[in-house]
């Protein structure tokens, strides 16, 4: 369970990432998760109001009671006439309400990498080796969709890794298309319709713009508007740690994903099922809770 608070910063403790906040006369102290106190560390100085979601039991730590913090809601300076607002997450919400609401086409994309040997593999380059694609209209109505292996050419022979990891096999990968004609799918998509590219963390952005320019192709990645759906969720709701896929999935709809299996296309299926009910959370079409977060 959690609780809203706020108040004006009385002292840092640096060492300890410790804030203490004054309200009322009253002295209560903050303890801070190591990645939100080093994003946040410039604006902590006595003087500003600090606007927290925190939990709501306190505990001991180093001689203090202190209230973990879950995720700051506002930052804004108290010395000046008209309060400069530095953070906002209600400000961040909306810009992030508007990006889902746009009215253009969305590709769900997904990639499987190959991986290297249990043993010398000091030399080993990863490669897409299957992908995802499902392509639909800003109101969510499949357009396109595309499920493919593509031949690794760097390192063509399968790792047993690989193949146990992916559950493939080197038939598979043999009889798939080239990069080349992979790149080329993917441009088309993108020069007919524009749409945005919704990914699920930025792996698969970084291995595509990679692959890029190992194959001396442009980089479509530099022209192309990619929504990391991860990245989204982890500010929306305030969470600390990364959010698997499948767990989301889970969340949301309320049951468990039985065949979960290491594939492209149904990873990328998943990616776009996750955003429409993201989506409907965000419009306050229906109510969720992630974390110790309602929204």
């Amino acid at each position: 369970m959690t609780q809203f608070t706020y108040g004006i910063i009385h002292q840092v403790v640096e060492d300890n990432r410790i804030i203490a906040l004054k309200y009322r006369k009253r002295i209560t102290y903050y303890y801070f998760p190591r990645g939100m106190f080093a994003s946040f560390t410039d604006y902590f100085r006595c003087g500003i109001y600090l606007f927290l979601r925190v939990q709501m039991k306190s505990r001991l730590y180093r001689g203090r009671r202190v209230f973990n913090v879950i995720h700051i809601e506002k930052i804004m300076d108290s010395g000046r006439r008209y309060p400069h607002v530095f953070y906002d997450i209600s400000t961040i919400k909306s810009g992030i309400i508007g990006v889902i609401n746009t009215k253009k086409p969305r590709l769900f994309i997904d990639f499987e990498m190959s991986m290297p040997p249990y043993r010398h593999y000091e030399d080993f380059i990863s490669e897409i080796i299957q992908a995802g694609m499902i392509l639909t209209d800003s109101e969510g109505n499949i357009i396109e969709q595309h499920a493919m292996y593509i031949r690794p050419e760097f390192f063509p022979k399968l790792t047993d890794r690989t193949s146990k990891f992916l559950r493939i096999t080197q038939a598979d990968l043999d009889q798939g298309i080239s990069y080349v004609e992979f790149y080329s799918l993917l441009r088309r998509l993108y020069q007919e319709y524009q749409p945005m590219i919704i990914v699920w963390g930025r792996n698969d952005t970084l291995e595509l713009s990679k692959l890029n320019r190992l194959h001396h192709l442009r980089d479509l990645t530099k022209k192309m508007q990619f929504i990391d759906l991860l990245k989204l969720h982890k500010t929306y709701y305030g969470l600390k740690n990364d959010l698997g896929l499948f767990h989301a999935y889970c969340l949301y709809s309320g049951e468990e994903l039985l065949d979960q299996r290491h594939d492209a296309f149904q990873d990328a299926d998943t990616t776009r099922k996750v955003f429409h009910w993201f989506k409907e959370t965000a419009n306050s079409e229906r109510v969720m809770t992630i974390g110790d977060h309602d929204a």
